[in-house]
C-alpha cells in the first residue's frame, strides 16, 4: 500500500493559519535540530541540539555572505513554530502547512521567503512511505523541516564540512537546491526496490499458476500508481520553480534547478513505465491462465467426443429387447457380437484420433 502522513482536516471556520498541535497518533516522536553556519570565509560550524532555544540565536550577517541552515528532524510543536514564524517573519499560511503534514508538492512565493513543500518516498515493509519535506529558503537562512525519523540530510551537512563546490558559497537558493535534489533523487531508489521485484514477477509469471500472483502484482501496480500521483505534483512544482523570478534565485544557479527538474520527469517517467510494465504483466498473467484453461478444456472436449461414440454403441447395444422376434435386436443372441462391438469401439477411437490429428486438434 502506499503510506501517506495525511494531513488533518481543516475544521469549518477555523481561522487560516491557526497552529494545532496533530494528535498523539499523528507524532512521530522527538525533535533534533541541526544548525549550521557556513560561509563568509569562516569553517563550518555544526550544532545538534534537542533543545529549541540554544537554536534560535541571530543570523549571521547578509552583508557578510554567510548563511544558516535550521534542520528540524521530528515533531515540532505549535509554540514553536509560532515563535519561528515571528522570529524569520514566516506567512501563518506556511506555517500551517509545515504543521500539517501530507501536503501536495507546491512553491509559494513571498515577499522575502520562498516555501516549498516536497514528499520524499521511501520503502517502508514493502510499502511506499511518503513523508513530507518542508523548507523556506530566505536570503541568509535555510528552514528545513522533516517529521521523519531517518535523517535525509546527512550527505549535504558532509559536503558542507567537506567544503567543496559551490555549496560553500553560502547561497541559500542553492542549498535549497541541493536539499531538494535529494529529495527529487530518492525517487530512483525507490523505484529501483520495484524493478528488482517487478524483474522477480516477470520471471515467476510464466511458471507461477497461483492466484496469489495476481494480487502480488495489482498491489505493486497499485502502490506505483499512488506514487505516481505525488511524483506528478513534485514535478509540476519545480517546473513552477524553473520559471520563477524572484531575487532570491540567482541566474547562475538556475541550470542547477532545470537539473533538478529533469531529474524529477526521470523519475515520473520511470514509474510511469514500471507501471505500465505491472499492468503488461498482469495481463500477461491472465493470458497466460485463459491459455491454461483453453488447453485443459480442449483436452476434456476431446476425451467427451471421443467417447461419445463409445456410449452410444454401449447404449445401444445394451438394449433389453427379446431376441426372439426378428426385428428386435436379433445380434445379441451373436456368438462374436461381443468382441465384434469391442472392435468396432476400438476402430471409432483409432478413427476419431487420427482425424483429430489431422486437424491438429492434438
Amino acid at each position: 500500500m502506499l503510506s501517506y502522513l495525511l494531513s488533518r482536516s481543516h475544521e469549518p471556520g477555523r481561522r487560516p493559519g491557526k497552529l494545532v498541535d496533530p494528535e498523539p497518533e499523528e507524532r512521530v516522536g522527538g525533535l533534533t535540530i541541526y544548525r549550521m553556519d557556513f560561509g563568509g570565509g569562516h569553517s563550518p560550524q555544526e550544532r545538534r541540539d534537542t533543545d529549541f532555544e540554544p537554536m534560535l540565536e541571530p543570523l549571521p550577517d547578509a552583508s557578510d555572505h554567510a548563511l544558516a541552515w535550521l534542520h528540524f528532524q521530528g515533531d515540532v510543536s505549535a509554540a514553536q513554530l509560532t515563535r519561528l514564524g515571528k522570529k524569520y517573519d514566516l506567512h501563518p499560511l506556511a506555517l500551517e502547512d509545515v504543521l500539517n503534514r501530507g501536503q501536495r508538492p507546491k512553491i509559494d512565493v513571498y515577499r522575502d521567503t520562498l516555501f516549498m513543500t516536497l514528499a520524499l518516498p521511501h520503502v517502508v515493509d514493502h510499502a511506499i512511505a511518503i513523508q513530507q519535506i518542508s523548507l523556506f529558503i530566505g536570503p541568509n537562512y535555510v528552514l528545513s523541516f522533516h517529521a521523519g525519523r531517518h535523517d535525509a540530510f546527512a550527505a549535504v551537512r558532509e559536503r558542507i564540512h567537506a567544503a567543496h563546490g559551490r555549496i560553500t558559497y553560502a547561497e541559500s537558493d542553492y542549498l535549497g537546491y541541493c536539499l531538494a535534489d535529494v529529495v527529487v533523487d530518492s525517487g530512483f531508489v525507490v523505484l529501483a526496490r520495484y524493478n528488482d521485484e517487478l524483474d522477480g514477477l516477470e520471471e515467476t509469471v510464466f511458471d507461477d499458476r497461483s492466484d496469489d500472483l495476481v494480487g502480488a502484482i495489482h498491489d505493486i501496480r497499485r502502490r506505483l500508481i499512488g506514487l505516481r500521483k505525488v511524483l506528478l505534483s513534485q514535478n509540476e512544482a519545480l517546473m513552477r520553480l524553473v520559471g520563477l523570478e524572484h531575487r532570491l534565485i540567482h541566474a547562475d544557479n538556475r541550470p542547477y534547478f532545470r537539473d533538478m527538474q529533469d531529474h524529477a520527469k526521470r523519475v515520473l517517467d520511470l514509474c510511469d513505465g514500471y507501471r505500465d510494465t505491472a499492468a503488461s504483466l498482469l495481463d500477461t498473467h491472465l493470458s497466460l491462465a485463459s491459455a491454461r484453461m483453453n488447453d485443459v478444456m480442449r483436452v476434456l472436449t476431446l476425451i467427451a467426443t471421443v467417447f461419445m461414440p463409445l456410449s452410444f454403441l454401449v447404449g445401444v447395444y445394451g438394449m433389453n429387447f427379446d431376441t426372439k422376434y426378428v426385428w428386435n435386436m436379433p445380434e445379441l443372441s451373436y456368438r462374436y457380437g461381443y468382441p465384434i462391438l469391442l472392435g468396432v469401439m476400438i476402430v471409432a477411437v483409432i478413427a476419431m484420433l487420427i482425424y483429430f490429428r489431422r486437424k491438429r486438434w492434438l
